[in-house]
């Protein structure tokens, strides 16, 4: 077996890319998929019978470093707007890119802003953080 088969991948080879557009300067991006599930449970008998899987839950955090001039909302990340514009706001698709395979690590497919929150100190650079809800996760199996 050759040492190099089986790597570990590492934030020097990761992009992220959100509809197809590289995101710039994104310290680090983190996501969870859930799988609900509900118990099917019946009078008399102490044991559930069944365990029935009835929705996917996907979030993506990501935490970006602040560009001047280069908001989230000109990338298009961001909805801006009134009401109208964040109800009509897009879908978007998310990407970790492995830069040195050229190839898609994990894909988030559906995703919507949810929530940002900025921090700044006196000695860092300003960050935004922000959360996203998407409909579905994959890796680079594609599955």
């Amino acid at each position: 077996m050759a040492t190099n088969e089986y790597r570990a991948f590492a934030g020097a080879r990761a992009k992220l890319f959100i509809n197809d557009n590289l995101v710039g300067w994104a310290t680090g991006v983190s996501g969870q998929e859930t799988i609900s599930l509900q118990r099917i449970d019946v009078l008399g008998n102490i044991d559930s019978q069944e365990i029935e899987p009835v929705s996917r839950m996907v979030t993506m955090t990501a935490d970006f470093v602040r560009i001047l001039k280069n908001s989230l909302q000109e990338q298009g990340i961001w909805p801006r707007g009134g009401t109208a514009d964040v109800i009509n706001f897009p879908e978007m698709n998310a990407e970790i890119y492995d830069d040195i395979d050229d190839s898609a690590v994990v894909r988030i497919i559906g995703l919507k802003p949810e929530s940002r929150n900025w921090r700044v100190d006196r000695a860092g650079v300003m960050t935004t953080n922000c959360t996203f809800q998407g409909r579905k996760m994959t890796d680079e199996s594609g599955a």
